[in-house]
C-alpha cells in the first residue's frame, strides 16, 4: 500500500487491513527499526494487541537508535525477538503439516534437522 504516515497503525486501510484478518498478535519489521518497526508496534500495543518485533529483520541507522528503540518498545509491552525464534513460537507444533516448509523456509541448519524429527512425528 501507498501511504504517507509514518506509522503504518495510523493508516486507515492498513489497520481495517489488519484487524479484518482477526488476528490479535502482529509480528512487526521495517527499514528502521526505532520507526517502521517500533512505532506501529508500540500503538497496536496501545489498542490491545499483542506486537512482536522481529529485531534482526529491521535495520537501523545507528547503534544508539537501535537501542533507544529497542528500550521504548520494551516500556511499552512489545516483545522483541527474532525473525527464527518469532516464527517458530507461531509454528507452536513441530508436528504440525506446515513445520516443513517453515524450516525449509527458514534456511537455517538447525532447521534441517527440525524438519526431519518433524517428519519423523508424521510418518
Amino acid at each position: 500500500m501507498d501511504r504517507s504516515t509514518v506509522n503504518a497503525w495510523h493508516d486507515d486501510r492498513v489497520r481495517e487491513a489488519i484487524e479484518a484478518t482477526g488476528r490479535r498478535k502482529l509480528i512487526f519489521a521495517g527499514v528502521s527499526l526505532e520507526v517502521c518497526a517500533a512505532v506501529p508496534a508500540i500503538a497496536s500495543t496501545a489498542a490491545g494487541y499483542g506486537a512482536y518485533v522481529a529485531v534482526d529483520a529491521s535495520s537501523t541507522f545507528s547503534q544508539a537508535k537501535r537501542e533507544a528503540g529497542l528500550l521504548r518498545m520494551q516500556q511499552a509491552g512489545v516483545i522483541v525477538g527474532d525473525y527464527a525464534t518469532l516464527m517458530v513460537e507461531a509454528l507452536a507444533d513441530n508436528a504440525a503439516p506446515r513445520s516443513g516448509a517453515l524450516y525449509a523456509a527458514l534456511d537455517m541448519p538447525f532447521a534441517v534437522l527440525a524438519g526431519q524429527v518433524s517428519a519423523a512425528y508424521r510418518a
